[in-house]
């Protein structure tokens, strides 16, 4: 006969709780092992430095997500829910509400989505860019419209909005050749100063958490910074490798995500690059991380595979949540 006694009950909470306690510390033990190995750090091209982290086991594991769209452009997170990511691409938005594991299509739909963004100041106000594209969301992304602007064109090849500023947005349109800012959410743009002279092509861009004209720019293998709104520019970086994609880490303004053709790298405060342990395929097309939480960070590589990761990129999440290396 079980022993239903208070005591009893105690002892078994207590064994239960002892050998969850247990798994735990040996899931932490598996994790550091396949981080824990000497750290290397080298000069390149007298831009700041390189660090190594993880070893040569560390991989992004299997995909919690295949696409099957024809391209693979943006990733965003809901500021108000960490399991609800958009995913872009040139047919429309699809959406995940279990962090990645399963998407359904949702509006805005039939539009190309090269970029999204979603103000953390204001997460109902939402935007999407692209071919032909400019449309403004209030509602949280119910409904949309495409408000006129006077941008010579819609083909913007590159677009932001400021995290502490709905209004305060960025734009590359490729028609002109030209580097755009607005401060009234796009129904007005002013022109500012190219990223280093860039003149075609695709320019990612980011704003840093807590300053609206704190802006980074992704320009062939180099990162160009702004700190008067895109007004002027300097090189603060240079990667050497192609940069595809950036997302700002919201508990550091001067750290940065780049989806690279070498796969996914950090930049820490102080200038130091840190390529994170991920392997799965080398050319990554697009991050985001969290606005909230800086370890929720989601990728898509070349072949349409989304990766999410909770602890900032040193393990990546498989479709039963687990985290492995």
């Amino acid at each position: 006969m079980t022993n239903t006694s208070p005591q009893a009950k105690h002892r078994r909470i207590e064994r239960k709780n002892e050998a969850q306690r247990r798994v735990k510390q040996r899931r932490r033990q598996r994790v550091l092992g396949s981080l824990g190995v000497a750290v290397l750090v080298v000069a390149l091209s007298g831009f700041g430095a390189w660090r190594l982290l993880g070893g040569a086991e560390a991989s992004g594991g299997q995909p919690l997500h295949q696409f099957d769209t024809q391209d693979f452009h943006s990733l965003a997170f809901d500021p108000d829910d960490a399991d609800t990511i958009f995913f872009g691409h040139h047919g429309g938005m699809m959406i995940s509400r279990d962090a990645g594991i399963t998407w359904q299509p949702g509006p805005p739909e039939n539009v190309d989505v090269m970029q999204q963004a979603i103000p953390t100041a204001d997460p109902n106000r939402r935007y999407v860019a692209g071919h032909d594209v400019f449309q403004v969301s209030v509602d949280g992304g119910e409904t949309w419209d495409a408000p006129g602007t006077n941008l010579p064109s819609l083909d913007i090849h590159g677009f932001t909005a400021a995290p502490s500023d709905p209004d305060r947005l960025y734009a590359f349109e490729a028609q002109s050749s030209s580097f755009y800012a607005s401060v009234d959410g796009g129904a007005t743009w002013e022109a500012r100063a190219l990223p280093l002279g860039m003149r075609a092509g695709t320019i990612p861009l980011v704003v840093a958490a807590d300053d609206s004209e704190h802006v980074y720019a992704g320009v062939g293998g180099k990162i160009a910074e702004s700190r008067d709104g895109g007004r002027t520019w300097q090189e603060s970086s240079d990667l050497g490798i192609a940069i595809i994609g950036l997302a700002i880490d919201p508990a550091d303004p001067s750290a940065i995500f780049a989806a690279t053709s070498d796969g996914l790298q950090k930049r820490e405060s102080g200038g130091v690059w840190m390529k994170l342990p991920f392997t799965a395929d080398g050319i990554l097309l697009a991050v985001a991380v969290h606005p909230r939480d800086p370890e929720r960070v989601a990728v898509i590589d070349r072949q349409g595979n989304f990766y999410r990761s909770d602890d900032g990129g040193r393990t990546w999440a498989d479709k039963q949540g687990d985290i492995g290396s």
